[in-house]
């Protein structure tokens, strides 16, 4: 038997909301689990509602319904029309993109962050620079005056490194 699986924007009927939704449910599921052990050996309600509460909350924060922090790649991409603009592609879940965005937020840093799970140009993109793969968070740096995206170190010196050197018009991007 052969099992077929395909990314959400695949699919024909499209998903209210397209992502991973097995970790926030197996989270979930464990709370409950541990909720419902913690009532019947008498431990009291009060630390199985804490227990559940706790699980909801984890399994919240890395689902797909998070919309924190989206904005349409084509938007930014007619944003970056005046001047070289960061977008930063990520995904709800991804430690690596959660820890960029708090150190560039701390930083200060300009950046555009773009949802690969809500934007299918995005996450067309994200495997085309990844070679397949939907590895976040990934850092480029649009130009107008370039055909494609240039990609930058996905940190917090990278990107203050790209946004300081400027990159001549037409030209090949100095060395990062």
């Amino acid at each position: 038997m052969v099992v077929r699986v395909m990314h959400p924007f695949r699919r024909t009927e499209r998903q209210l909301v397209p992502g991973r939704w097995f970790g926030p449910t197996v989270v979930l599921a464990v709370g409950c689990a541990l909720s419902w052990i913690f009532v019947s050996f008498g431990h009291g309600g009060p630390l199985a509602l804490a227990t559940f509460l706790a699980s909801a909350v984890i399994a919240a924060w890395n689902s797909p319904l998070r919309v924190t922090g989206h904005e349409p790649l084509r938007s930014v991409q007619d944003i970056s029309g005046a001047d070289q603009t960061v977008v930063v592609l990520w995904r709800p879940g991804c430690p690596y993109s959660s820890a960029l965005r708090r150190r560039a937020s701390r930083a200060g840093l300009r950046v555009h962050w773009v949802n690969i799970w809500r934007d299918e140009d995005a996450y067309e993109l994200c495997c085309s620079i990844n070679k397949g793969s939907e590895e976040t968070p990934t850092a480029m740096l649009l130009d107008s005056a370039r055909p494609g995206p240039v990609v930058i170190p996905a940190s917090v010196s990278g990107i203050r490194e790209a946004t300081a050197a400027a990159l001549p018009r037409g030209g090949a991007p100095r060395a990062l």
